[in-house]
């Protein structure tokens, strides 16, 4: 069996080695310089792992060691560079840096996340699995809830073997995917009935469910994580092919890696490929997922890495990062404080904790706070952010109807439209490709960056990136399409036509072949009518009481609003000013049941400010676990100021 390239699609080739660059004569594209320890860490032509911690610039050292090892000829052409993220946003914001650093050579930088290199293994590459895996009629992407979850588990507590009953009765249905699914090594042959093992056990009755049976299989990306593990330790070829196609590796937000994906990591990188993680433990805030513990230490270990750690913050005000030391100092006594690298400015009391005596006196203050904060400066609404732990659609309507009131916009990341949060939908290429076509028509004088943006994306879409006559065709579609489309909304108002006609009928003028393929090369793993299921779903809801097509995509985008979201989706942004809110233990139950990882995500909310941090509590009991999260503020010296 000749494998093909199990991850790029084919390839342009590469600039020759008379546009290589030496090590000695290298230097960083885009920026000014690297800090020293990131110099060390980008010319180890080994197994790295790199700490980086918040606003220490990882993806622009990632973009940066991609720059070196393609320009210095380290990673030669026809060989490319695999980056895996574990977020969706974070491999699209890293595909982009290269290609804005080294353009010549984007094609060789393949940049996804850890679902999609194993959904993309499985669905190339399952007829190659062994016999007794093999699917007969496709599958299915499905999520089981927990409560299905623990509806199996019962079932099968009441039908195992008696020595077992116990034992699988206890498995946690939160935990059971990502646990005992993620951790089991799929046999290259189905077991017996006569395992005598609880997890063993359990596990086999979840695939004979879900994959072992009639029909199309039931997956989700656990199961096809080990599917893709299972194929790559079982076919060397499809393994031998994956480490000479990529002999370099970047594994982005290694914290957060799980068992089942360090276990596939393991099994398809070997000698043969340098792995560089970058990740920072203070910021694990997955357990819940399966995260490893102690990330770093395993990597390191085993693969004989060599630790760097960044000390430079470039996000953050000095006071702030001070901030930041005293909390990472409980997460980790030996942590380095970072330097601060940013533009400071006068007149701001860095951080603060503010009291309120009810939700409505809180969001009344905050508005009137930002309104006149932006009336007095050259700061716009998206440049604050609202942050809490949790139940974020707790503070939206009240937070909404007060900022409304000085006409400043709220969008809040963690509301679902369709299928897909709306920040996982304003991030998705094809959603942004979709967007911008009809920005164009909408728009008879153009948008420049608009077009640019749009006209790249339909080169990848047609593989013009590399034909100038082809990239002219391109162009030429690309007015014949909004000139089209134009024409098609201006006889459409939006307050008298479905948002679906709307999707469809764009969707009618390009080649939508063409744009199924660009959409799972772009980001492999997503679903493409999900995507444009949601699409239609946003534009339903922005086209609601409006007159004019650019009311709409203004609202669909809501770009200049404040940001409403959870720590978790905050992280890896940034904002000039943010309100953490609700420091009370209706946000913060779970804090007691593992103050780390509470912490951990204390550490990442907060971190995200540049330059203001302001954090809300109530008059409730401040005793119990989240007690630690006030001791902490106290330790850091953050003023607390009540407001009746």
């Amino acid at each position: 069996m000749n494998a093909p390239d199990p991850v790029a699609p084919t390839r342009p080739p590469g600039p020759g080695p008379s546009a290589l660059v030496s090590a000695e004569n290298w230097r960083p594209a885009g920026i000014d310089d690297l800090e020293p320890a990131a110099w060390d860490a980008l010319r180890d032509i080994g197994n790295v792992a790199v700490v980086a911690g918040p606003g220490a610039g990882k993806t622009e050292f990632l973009a940066q060691r991609a720059a070196y090892l393609l320009q210095t000829g380290l990673c030669p052409w026809p060989q490319h560079i695999l980056a895996i993220s574990f977020k969706r946003d974070a491999a699209a914001n890293l595909g982009r840096r290269v290609a804005a650093r080294v353009p010549e050579h984007a094609s060789r930088f393949a940049s996804m996340t850890f679902d999609a290199l194993t959904k993309t293994l499985v669905d190339r590459f399952a007829p190659a699995l062994p016999p007794d895996w093999r699917m007969t009629d496709g599958y299915d992407v499905s999520f089981a809830t927990n409560s299905e979850v623990g509806m199996f588990l019962s079932d099968i507590a009441l039908a195992a073997p008696e020595a077992l009953r116990w034992q699988v009765s206890r498995f946690q249905p939160i935990r059971f995917l990502s646990g005992a699914v993620g951790h089991y090594r799929l046999p290259e042959t189905v077991p017996a009935d006569d395992e005598v093992d609880a997890v063993s056990y359990a596990v086999r009755e979840w695939w004979r469910a879900h994959y072992l049976r009639p029909g199309p299989a039931q997956l989700d990306f656990v199961m096809l994580n080990r599917l893709a593990e299972l194929l790559v330790r079982t076919v060397p070829q499809i393994r031998r092919a994956l480490r000479m196609t990529h002999p370099m590796v970047f594994v982005d937000e290694f914290q957060d890696t799980t068992s089942a994906q360090f276990s596939f990591l393991t099994s398809v990188f070997g000698k043969e490929t340098a792995v560089t993680a970058v990740g920072d433990s203070k910021q694990q805030i997955m357990g819940w997922a399966d995260a490893l513990p102690e990330a770093a230490k395993r990597f390191t270990d085993t693969f004989n890495a060599s630790p760097y750690t960044l000390t430079w913050n470039f996000r953050s005000s000095d006071a702030l990062v001070e901030l930041q030391h005293v909390i990472a100092g409980k997460l980790d006594p030996a942590t380095v404080r970072a330097t601060s690298k940013a533009t400071a400015e006068d007149g701001h009391m860095p951080a603060a904790l503010w009291t309120f005596p009810s939700a409505s006196r809180e969001a009344e203050f905050i508005a009137d706070w930002i309104a006149q904060d932006i009336s007095a400066s050259d700061r716009t609404p998206s440049d604050f952010a609202l942050i809490a732990r949790q139940k974020i659609q707790d503070f939206e309507p009240q937070f909404r109807a007060r900022l409304a009131a000085h006409g400043i916009r709220v969008r809040n990341d963690d509301a679902r439209v369709g299928k897909m949060t709306l920040q996982d939908l304003l991030k998705s290429e094809t959603a942004r490709l979709l967007l911008g076509l009809l920005r164009l028509a909408n728009e008879p004088h153009g948008i420049p960056k608009v077009w640019r943006d749009a006209s790249r994306a339909m080169e990848r879409l047609h593989g013009a990136t590399d034909d100038e006559a082809a990239q002219q065709r391109v162009g030429e579609d690309l007015a014949n399409l909004t000139t089209q489309l134009r024409a098609w909304l201006h006889a459409h108002p939006p307050a008298t036509t479905a948002a679906a006609a709307t999707v469809e009928q764009l969707l009618g003028l390009v080649d939508q072949a063409a744009l199924r393929r660009y959409a799972k090369s772009a980001a492999p793993g997503e679903d493409f009518d999900v995507v444009t299921g949601a699409f239609k779903a946003r534009l339903k809801a922005s086209a609601d009481g409006a007159a004019e097509w650019g009311d709409v995509l203004d609202e669909f985008e809501c770009a200049d609003a404040v940001v409403l979201l959870t720590a978790h989706r905050s992280k890896g942004l940034e904002y000039h000013t943010v309100f953490f809110l609700g420091i009370h233990e209706r946000q913060w139950w779970a804090y007691k049941n593992d103050p780390r990882e509470g912490t951990s995500t204390f550490f990442v909310g907060l971190s995200r400010a540049a330059h203001r941090l302001i954090f809300t509590t109530d008059r409730t009991d401040r005793t119990g676990p989240i007690a630690d999260l006030f001791t902490m503020l106290a330790e850091a010296d953050v003023p607390e100021i009540a407001h009746g």
